[in-house]
């Protein structure tokens, strides 16, 4: 029962209703996967941009979630946490449920120069605000420079660890030692420093923004259980107001079951209550943010909730790629099979560095 739910929610294409149907319907713990039970247990650790946003629900509602760490990144993590508690402890309609420890993490001394992500001031106050679920940005958390052991000690009673590192790695060298010998799995979004097979010369900004805890962390993960994840970048697909059908970018049908041209009665989106209803609220709002702007690239241009992540409506925003990059790291914590070794058509010889999801029929599109 369990296998048939999630391979179906992956057919349909849609993180949403993979989360919507475990995380809104729970199943009954005799059908549930020995990888949902506590010995078995995952750590978060993600900066909290909009595509981490849309991960951390799809492994809630599949993985037992030991705790989630707030890395500085796109977000700074005395802000971010306490609206991800905001967003996944605080369901209004499920006050019940269990509430995840979420822990300040790490920062850096000195922060990089802003400048080089011109994009980065606007997205920063979004997601302070979870997109516009909040109308206000909510008291810091304060920092805990005892983080580590608070990480360790959300793990005492698991057998084995994964980590999901959808973030920067600033976090990750420090409480590492400490979780070393219950670590079973790593699943990184992004590519190794010196992988040349899809982007070469470009490191992702989660290694880029905190270079030096990147280069630090490299020879260890060469030691443990690593996986790399990444999504093809094609043609087509960047700062475009008509992405073409093989780009990997989330859409409003996930969201909603509707395209921006009609409704897909096959297709519900995420459904409206607990969890994924949250998320669905926080991505389709009235979110009226407009005054975020701060470049004069982006000053009159819209603004919405969709601005955030809508492929559309982030070239008329913001500017940018949209792309499911940490829902894909995500997906192969909980579907590993789905995905395969990249090596490139033209120079195979380099590839077989990090994991993209398996082409259907050799196809972007139909796997998209």
């Amino acid at each position: 029962m369990k296998s048939t739910i999630l391979k179906s929610s992956v057919v349909f294409a849609s993180f949403g209703a993979f989360a919507t149907f475990a995380v809104a319907n729970p199943l009954p713990v005799s059908v549930l996967s020995p990888k949902m039970e506590k010995h078995e247990c995952v750590v978060i650790d993600n900066d909290f941009d909009i595509d981490d946003m849309m991960a951390i629900p799809l492994v809630l509602g599949n993985k037992h979630v030991a705790a989630i760490v707030q890395t500085e990144g796109y977000t700074l993590p005395d802000k971010s946490a306490p609206v991800v508690d905001k967003l996944i402890n605080r369901l209004p309609d499920q006050p019940q449920n269990r509430k995840i420890p979420i822990i300040v993490g790490g920062k850096q001394l000195t922060g990089p120069d802003l400048k080089r992500w011109p994009w980065l001031p606007f997205f920063r106050s979004i997601m302070n605000r979870a997109n516009g679920l909040i109308p206000n940005e909510l008291t810091p958390w304060p920092a805990n420079d005892h983080y580590p052991q608070a990480i360790a000690e959300s793990v005492k009673d698991c057998k084995n660890v994964s980590v999901l590192i959808i973030g920067t790695y600033t976090s990750f060298n420090n409480y590492l030692p400490l979780i070393k010998d219950k670590l079973d799995r790593l699943i990184i979004m992004g590519q190794e420093i010196g992988d040349e097979s899809r982007t070469p010369g470009r490191q992702s900004f989660n290694c880029d923004y905190d270079l030096d805890a990147c280069k630090k962390a490299m020879p260890e993960l060469k030691t443990l259980n690593t996986f790399f994840v990444d999504i093809p970048r094609l043609d087509g697909c960047h700062d475009t107001t008509s992405p073409a059908s093989h780009c990997y970018s989330p859409s409003l049908s996930m969201v909603t079951g509707e395209t921006l041209q009609r409704n897909d009665s096959d297709n519900p989106g995420l459904l409206k209550q607990g969890l994924p209803g949250q998320l669905r609220r926080a991505l389709v709002n009235n979110n009226n943010c407009r005054h975020l702007y701060s470049t004069p690239e982006t000053v009159g241009r819209s603004c919405s909730s969709l601005s955030s992540w809508e492929p559309k409506a982030v070239a008329t925003g913001p500017g940018g790629e949209m792309l499911l990059w940490d829902q894909a790291a995500a997906m192969f914590l909980v579907n590993p099979e789905l995905f395969s070794l990249y090596f490139p058509p033209a120079s195979p010889q380099i590839g077989g560095k990090h994991y993209e999801p398996t082409l259907v029929n050799g196809s972007h599109q139909q796997t998209v």
